[in-house]
C-alpha cells in the first residue's frame, strides 16, 4: 500500500477502549502508521506486567484504526481473526505500536500490528483479519 493511501483518521471513530489506553496517532512513516498508548495500573497482571488481553486490545484498536483510515473512513473492520504472538513481558506505562496494512480488499482486510516497549524491543505481534463493512 502506498503511503498516500495511509491517512490520519478522525478521532470520531475512537471508542472507549482507545480512550482508556490513551491511543494516539503519531505519524505515518515507511508505509506504517505509528501510534502511542499508555497502560495504567488497571492493565496489570498478577506479576505486575501488562496483561496480555490489554496488549491485544491495544493492537486490535490500532490495526482497526489503520484499516478505517485505509478505507477513507467509509468502511470499518468487522474482525474475523486476531492472532497474537507474545515475545516478552511489557512494563506498565507508555508503548509504541507500528501498523502495516497488508491488504484492503472488497471482501477481506488484513493488517499487522507490532508493539514495542520503552527500550524499543518487540513485545508482541498481531495479525488482524477482518471483513470490511460500511460505516453507518
Amino acid at each position: 500500500m502506498s503511503q498516500d493511501n495511509l491517512k490520519k483518521f478522525s478521532e470520531e471513530f475512537f471508542g472507549k477502549s482507545m480512550e482508556f489506553l490513551s491511543l494516539k496517532y503519531l505519524e505515518t512513516k515507511d508505509e506504517e502508521m505509528i501510534f502511542s498508548c499508555h497502560f495504567k495500573a488497571e492493565c496489570s497482571n498478577p506479576m505486575g506486567f501488562v496483561q496480555g488481553g490489554m496488549i491485544t486490545a491495544a493492537l486490535d484498536d490500532a490495526t482497526s484504526a489503520a484499516m478505517i483510515s485505509g478505507y477513507e473512513e467509509k468502511k470499518a473492520p468487522m474482525t474475523t481473526d486476531l492472532h497474537v504472538l507474545f515475545h516478552r513481558p511489557l512494563e506498565l506505562g507508555s508503548a509504541i505500536m507500528k501498523v502495516k496494512i497488508i491488504k484492503l480488499g472488497r471482501q477481506s482486510a488484513t493488517s499487522e500490528g507490532r508493539i514495542y516497549n520503552s527500550k524499543n524491543k518487540l513485545v508482541a505481534t498481531l495479525m488482524h483479519t477482518a471483513q470490511p463493512v460500511d460505516v453507518a
